[in-house]
C-alpha cells in the first residue's frame, strides 16, 4: 500500500491528504474537511499531479514569457511530486529558484526543498545550482543549515535542506524590539558560523537579512550558499568584473566587480551592515536611485575623498559607544581597515557582551542590596520599637517622645514614696528617664515634691489617692495636686479613689 498523497483542494486552496493509488486501482477520493468540497482523481488537479509524478517532459522557462507547468500546477491547485519527495507548500519564490516544503518518506520526516526554475538546465547552470549543495555540505555548524541531498529529477535540479521553523531577519527587525545585546547577540552568533565557513574555505559574497533565518528559539540560522566561492577552488563561473551579491549588503571591492579580490574580509563588511542597521534601523551608505554600486560605496576614488565612516551612535544615541566602534570598523570603505577575520568581529562582541552582562549584573545586585538593607533596618526598626513597648510602656506612647510639648508622666512617684528616700537629682528634671542595661536593678527616682503629701490628687480624673495607689503613675505633672487631707480635696472637688480607697486609711505623720 502507497502512503497517502498530500493536494491542494482546488475549492479553499488547503493542503489535503487523500489515499494514495495503487499500482492497478485509480485515486480513491474523499471530502475536504475545511470546505466539504469533493478532492479525488477525477479533478484537474489531481490528474495533473499524477502527470508530474510520472515525469512529462517539461518545456520552457519559467523565467520566460510563457509559464512553467509548475506554475500552472500551483495555480490548478495541486503542487505534485519530485522523485522521492512530495511537494506540499510552496515556502519562497526567487529568481533562481523556488522553494517548497516538502515530505521525504524515505526518512519520514518534512524537507524544504530548493528546485532549479530553469527546466533541463545547461552543464554551466546545474554546476552553478550545485555549487551551493557542495558548499553548505562542507558546513557543519549550528547557525548554518545543513543539506540533506541533491539531485535531478524529471528535468529539474533540487537540493534539500534540514527544514527550519523561523522567519528572515529583515521580518524579525520590523516585528521585535533588538535593542543593542540582542543585536550584538545574533550577529555575534552569524559571524561565529562565517568564521565557520571561512576555515572551509568558504566565502558567501551574499549575506544580508533575508538570508539569515531567526528560529523559534531566537537563534540565527544562515542560508543560501548560492553566490558563495570556494577560496581553494580555482573557478571560471563568475569572471572578473562581474557584480555578484546583494548591493545594498557588498563590500565596496564587490560593487567594483573586482571578485578576485573579495576575500573574508569581504562578508566583515556585509555583516557590519547588517549590524548597523539592526542598531539604528537604516543602513551606513544608503543608495542613491541614480549612484551606481561603486559609487554608493565610494569605490575607486581616493581615501580623502571617500565619505566618512558613519557612525550609528550619531542616529541612535541608545547604542553603547563600544559597541559603535565595533560596528564602524567592520564597515569600513578600506578593507585594511576593517576587522582581519569574521573571528576578530565574534571576539569582540562576545568580549562587549560579556563586559555588558557583567556590568548588568552588578547593577542588579547592587539594586537588590539596597532593597535588602532597607528590609533589614525596617525588620529591625520593628523589633527593637516593640522590645522597647513591652519593656516600658510608658516611653512608647506619644507621652514619652516629648513630641509637640506633651508633659512626661509621673511615672516613678510611687516608687520614691515607698522607698522614702530623698531625691539625689534637681526637682526640674523629668521624671521619667529609661534606665540603662547595666544598672537595670535600681529603678530611677521621681520628683520631690510627692515625699511631704498625704494624698495625691488628679484634675484631670477628678480623683484623690494615697501615694501608694497604682493609678499615680499616670497622673501628668500638670494635672497632679499635692493634699494634706480629705476636706482640701473635697474643696476642689475630687472624689476618693475606689481602689486605694485613701479616707479608710490611718493617718500616719511624715518623715
Amino acid at each position: 500500500m502507497n502512503p497517502p498523497l498530500r493536494v491542494v483542494c482546488g475549492s479553499c486552496l488547503r493542503s489535503v491528504e487523500i489515499d494514495s493509488p495503487e499500482e492497478s486501482g485509480p485515486v480513491t477520493g474523499g471530502v475536504c474537511p475545511y470546505c466539504g468540497d469533493r478532492v479525488d482523481s477525477d479533478t484537474e488537479a489531481t490528474t495533473s499531479r499524477t502527470r508530474v509524478a510520472e515525469g512529462p517532459p517539461i518545456e520552457g522557462d519559467s523565467r520566460g514569457g510563457q509559464p512553467s507547468s509548475w506554475a500552472g500546477l500551483w495555480s490548478r491547485g495541486s503542487l505534485g511530486s519530485l522523485g522521492r519527495f512530495q511537494l506540499r507548500e510552496r515556502l519562497g519564490d526567487g529568481g533562481f529558484g523556488e522553494v517548497y516544503l516538502a515530505f521525504d518518506p524515505r526518512l519520514d520526516r518534512d524537507v524544504a526543498i530548493k528546485v532549479l526554475k530553469q527546466a533541463n538546465p545547461t552543464e554551466r547552470v546545474m554546476e552553478r545550482f550545485f555549487r551551493e549543495a557542495r558548499a553548505a555540505a562542507r558546513l557543519d555548524h549550528p547557525n548554518i543549515v545543513a543539506v540533506h541531498d541533491a539531485g535531478f529529477d524529471q528535468g529539474r535540479c533540487w537540493v534539500s535542506f534540514h527544514l527550519v521553523n523561523g522567519r528572515p531577519l529583515n521580518w524579525y527587525r520590523d516585528h521585535h524590539r533588538l535593542d543593542p545585546p540582542t543585536a550584538a547577540r545574533i550577529l555575534r552568533d552569524l559571524a561565529e558560523a562565517v568564521d565557520h565557513a571561512h576555515r572551509q574555505g568558504v566565502i558567501h559574497r551574499d549575506l544580508k537579512p533575508g538570508n539569515v533565518l531567526i528560529d523559534d528559539h531566537g537563534r540565527p540560522r544562515l542560508i543560501d550558499f548560492g553566490l558563495s566561492r570556494r577560496s581553494d577552488v580555482e573557478s571560471s563561473l563568475t569572471r572578473d568584473g562581474a557584480i555578484v551579491g546583494t548591493p545594498a549588503y557588498m563590500s565596496p571591492e564587490q560593487a567594483l566587480g573586482q571578485s578576485r579580490n573579495v576575500d573574508e574580509r569581504s562578508d566583515v563588511f556585509s555583516l557590519g551592515v547588517m549590524l548597523f542597521e539592526a542598531l539604528c534601523g537604516q543602513r551606513p551608505y544608503p543608495m542613491s536611485g541614480q549612484g551606481s554600486f561603486s559609487e554608493v560605496a565610494g569605490g575607486g576614488k581616493a581615501p580623502s575623498s571617500r565619505p566618512r565612516t558613519p557612525s550609528a551612535r550619531a542616529l541612535n544615541p541608545a547604542v553603547p559607544a563600544r559597541l559603535d566602534r565595533i560596528c564602524m570598523r567592520a564597515v569600513a570603505q578600506d578593507p585594511a581597515d576593517r576587522y582581519p577575520s569574521a573571528r576578530a568581529l565574534a571576539d569582540d562582541l562576545d568580549a562587549w557582551l560579556l563586559r555588558h552582562r557583567g556590568a548588568t549584573r552588578l547593577r542588579q545586585r547592587f539594586s537588590a542590596g539596597i532593597l535588602l538593607g532597607l528590609t533589614a533596618a525596617t525588620i529591625l526598626g520593628a523589633a527593637a520599637l516593640v522590645a522597647l513597648t513591652r519593656e516600658h510602656p510608658a516611653a512608647a506612647g506619644p507621652a514619652a517622645s516629648g513630641v509637640a510639648g506633651v508633659p512626661e508622666p509621673h511615672a516613678q512617684a510611687r516608687a520614691l514614696l515607698a522607698n522614702g528616700d530623698a531625691p539625689d537629682e534637681p526637682a526640674d528634671l523629668p521624671a521619667a528617664r529609661p534606665p540603662a542595661k547595666s544598672k537595670a536593678a535600681s529603678p530611677p527616682r521621681a520628683k520631690a515634691v510627692a515625699t511631704t503629701a498625704r494624698f495625691l490628687g488628679s484634675t484631670h480624673s477628678g480623683k484623690f489617692h494615697l501615694p501608694t495607689c497604682s493609678s499615680v503613675a499616670q497622673i501628668t505633672d500638670g494635672n497632679l495636686l499635692e493634699l494634706e487631707d480629705p476636706e482640701e480635696a473635697t474643696a476642689k472637688s475630687l472624689k476618693p479613689c475606689g481602689i486605694c480607697k485613701p479616707l479608710a486609711a490611718p493617718r500616719t505623720k511624715g518623715p
